[in-house]
């Protein structure tokens, strides 16, 4: 049965891209929309290295609103695992642990991580000349973020990232994640397929599910209009539902289905992509995983 989660971070990034939000007001939120299920963001000021009174204070809230945190979506600003500093990959490593831990202790079972970083202007670009180097690296720190998830049992879900924008980018594709994890051990590191990641990549959803197969464990669902990371409401942009619900019912996936919609690239407001989300929910819950529109699964 398809459970669909609601990612926290629609009520902590604002439309600037900033991370202003509270996470106990977003666990409020996604409760009073019907979701019982939710991703945690452990990003911004609050949540990096939390307090114990704060991780009390979350708990208290997500028991108090009956959500459950399925999947923490572990820090993105600053995280690269590839980087050919020892020092960087260090860091990136420590926070992700971090968040794992903090996510074991709120009772969530799997973390998003992404295993590529996005290098600035300062940085080293990826090239087709270091992305050997860069993919031994990502394999160096995964390794190591193995011995977290056993600690904690909590799942490692390695995300598809878009290179759209760059020269190339390494473990772009569910083909070259599925070969990248193939050494380590199921229980401890999967996949986490980001439809819209896909979409403006030129990869079609429905085929990438299908290749992550049984290495796949969670689900990033949004829409896009095939060139911009917009991560709007499904039923906006070019996904193909219909044909991406047909492909994980033939693998029987049975990971998280989380809805990860946000206010960065629409002028629609907070509220409204809210009530957006809730009704997509009732829709899917409803109908099975249709268009939004209404049309019956195909």
């Amino acid at each position: 049965m398809q459970e669909f989660s609601l990612a926290s971070s629609l009520f902590i990034i604002d439309h600037k891209n900033n991370l202003s939000g509270d996470p106990v007001s977003a666990v409020e939120s996604i409760a009073e929309l019907g979701f019982r299920k939710t991703e945690l963001l452990a990003d911004g000021v609050r949540w990096t290295a939390p307090e114990p009174a704060e991780v009390s204070r979350l708990k208290k809230a997500l028991e108090r609103f009956d959500v459950e945190p399925a999947t923490i979506h572990t820090p993105m600003k600053g995280i690269d695992l590839t980087s050919p500093d020892p020092a960087v990959r260090k860091d990136s490593i420590e926070r992700i642990a971090e968040a794992m831990r903090f996510g074991a202790d709120l009772g969530a079972h799997a973390a998003i991580v992404h295993p590529t970083g996005k290098p600035g202007p300062e940085e080293r670009p990826y090239t087709y000349e270091n992305l050997g180097e860069s993919v031994e690296n990502a394999y160096d720190s995964v390794s190591r973020l193995v011995k977290v998830s056993e600690e904690t049992g909590v799942r490692v879900a390695l995300e598809n990232l878009s290179g759209a924008r760059m020269i190339c980018r390494p473990l772009e594709t569910m083909q070259e994640l599925r070969a990248f994890v193939a050494g380590f051990p199921s229980a401890n590191v999967g996949l986490c397929l980001d439809v819209g990641h896909s979409r403006i990549s030129g990869f079609d959803p429905a085929e990438q599910a299908r290749i992550g197969a049984d290495r796949l464990c969670a689900l990033h669902l949004h829409d896009v209009d095939g060139k911009v990371d917009c991560h709007w409401v499904p039923g906006e942009g070019l996904i193909d539902w219909n044909s991406l619900a047909k492909a994980l019912s033939e693998i029987g996936f049975d990971g998280d289905w989380t809805i990860e919609a946000l206010t960065t690239h629409t002028d629609t407001s907070l509220d409204t992509i809210a009530q957006e989300c809730g009704a997509i929910r009732r829709l899917w819950e409803e109908r099975g995983m249709c268009d939004p529109a209404g049309e019956a699964e195909a």
